[in-house]
């Protein structure tokens, strides 16, 4: 199915127990996937995802933040994410799901929610780093 991400999954560890340099390494070669443009020449090819889309999730664990861990709060971020992938079908949003919804399956109690946040941030930040719109 042309170009999808192939690099993996955010590792469990770096959710459930702590954070290191993996983390980060995969959050840059994710955030920049995220933003590659749709190949022209393969019609599978997914486009880049929006920032807003990006966004519009990301301020949603950031406001779940502020209020604090709640599991039935978070485990509902899932729906929300899959309502916003049948929106946007043909974009990798798509990976962006299964890569989240993996790592979301590894936060069970407040450590593992802000470390969870904390990669979301990093993916947030190189996304932005390597976005070609223009905001």
């Amino acid at each position: 199915m042309g170009q999808t991400w192939t690099g993996g999954n955010i590792p469990a560890n770096e959710i459930t127990t702590e954070i290191t340099n993996a983390t980060v390494d995969f959050a840059e070669r994710f955030g920049k996937y995220l933003t590659e443009e749709k190949d022209r020449n393969d019609r599978n090819s997914l486009g880049p995802m929006t920032t807003s889309q990006l966004r519009r999730f990301f301020g949603e664990v950031k406001r779940q933040q502020t209020c604090g861990y709640k599991q039935s709060d978070f485990v509902l971020l899932k729906p929300k994410l899959a309502y916003a992938v049948g929106r946007a079908k043909g974009t990798k949003i798509e990976d962006f799901y299964k890569v989240m919804s993996e790592a979301m399956g590894h936060v069970h109690d407040e450590e593992s929610f802000d470390r969870f946040v904390k990669v979301f941030e990093a993916i947030v930040a190189f996304h932005k780093a390597n976005s070609k719109e223009k905001n």
